[in-house]
């Protein structure tokens, strides 16, 4: 399997009439040995160089902040809750219980979960790693509320939203909440 395939690591919302689709972004770890840092190489790098310029060494990683809020949780870039693309199926599943499952593409094992809150979430497995985290019910939303459920025109006109045609589909995605 080639790297750019490995890179394909996507959190999306998938939400009907309304737009939201998965886009891809960032790298989450794929087969990473024991002993080694489950960091995406680009985190380490921008952290690095953060500290190199003279930045305050605190710098936040792009998913911190809040995971819940009240029953639901809040979608991240390249997470939902409490579950990070990039991490093993073990722990992923440990939030969790199975609804349904089946095979994908790929060797990819699909699974439909609930319980982190109320909410239901579809998870994609590929060599035993979390690659990829589809919100398709209400409830997940982004800490400034955007969710399965919001009008298009919302999500368009928002000041980073970039829209396409995708056949007779509109899609807009915004480029500071990567994969939503």
């Amino acid at each position: 399997m080639g790297t750019a395939r490995a890179r394909m690591v996507t959190t999306g919302i998938i939400a009907s009439a309304v737009v939201l689709g998965p886009v891809a972004c960032g790298g989450g770890t794929k087969d990473v040995p024991k002993g080694t840092s489950s960091i995406p190489a680009e985190q380490t790098v921008t952290q690095s160089a953060t500290g190199a310029t003279g930045a305050t060494a605190a710098a936040k990683p792009a998913d911190e902040g809040p995971i819940m809020e009240g029953d639901h949780s809040i979608i991240r870039p390249e997470a939902v809750g409490p579950l990070h693309v990039g991490e093993w199926r073990r722990p992923v599943m440990s939030f969790v219980y199975a609804i349904s499952a089946r095979a994908g593409r790929d060797s990819e094992d699909i699974i439909v979960v609930h319980g982190i809150g109320k909410d239901t979430v579809t998870l994609t497995f590929e060599n035993d790693t979390l690659r990829k985290i589809f919100v398709t019910h209400t409830g997940p939303h982004t800490a400034d509320g955007i969710a399965v459920g919001t009008p298009f025109a919302t999500v368009a006109g928002d000041s980073g939203a970039t829209t396409m045609k995708r056949g007779t589909a509109k899609v807009a995605t915004l480029s500071r909440l990567c994969g939503v």
